[in-house]
């Protein structure tokens, strides 16, 4: 009897340090993504300023492979935090109306998926939140918060621009 008895308190230990785990430990350490992805595969990169009215919207990309990796280390070296969209709701969703989204392609895997990763609703009054989402299998998908800095899109827009020279 005092086996149940153990292993039951063990089995509630447990699952209180997992939910306590899952709900806030898991949110206060920074974590990005994009660490975990090969930058060998990329493919190009595209980037756009969405704008209310689709005529003002200004899209732009770039497949040089150069200009790719320096995007993609620029977003690989943000530190991020992920966000819970519940407790996070105003700052996720209150917003003005232009935001900035980007795609990075990757080359088709053997297995055939996972070729895209986005990033999106950077929105231009708070330059810190980001959505990051990938079909690939494993990804953690979610919103993230850009710690002690915030998202320079003129960098961006100039390495493109650039490229395209």
């Amino acid at each position: 009897m005092k086996k149940f008895k153990y292993i039951f308190i063990a089995l509630i230990l447990l699952f209180l340090a997992t939910f306590i785990y899952q709900h806030y430990i898991y949110y206060k350490i920074p974590y990005n993504p994009l660490v975990e992805l090969d930058s060998d595969t990329l493919n190009g990169f595209h980037f756009s300023e969405n704008h209310p009215h689709p005529n003002d919207t200004i899209k732009k990309s770039t497949h040089n492979l150069n200009t790719t990796t320096r995007i993609f280390e620029y977003f690989s070296d943000l530190n991020l935090v992920p966000l819970k969209e519940k407790s996070n709701w105003d700052e996720i969703y209150n917003h003005g109306d232009i935001y900035y989204s980007g795609m990075f392609e990757f080359e088709t895997s053997p297995t055939g998926y996972g070729t895209e990763v986005h990033i999106n609703e950077i929105w231009l009054d708070n330059l810190t939140i980001l959505r990051i989402s990938s079909p690939r299998p494993k990804f953690k998908d979610g919103y993230y918060k850009i710690i002690d800095d915030k998202f320079d899109y003129e960098y961006i827009n100039d390495l493109i621009t650039n490229s395209q020279n």
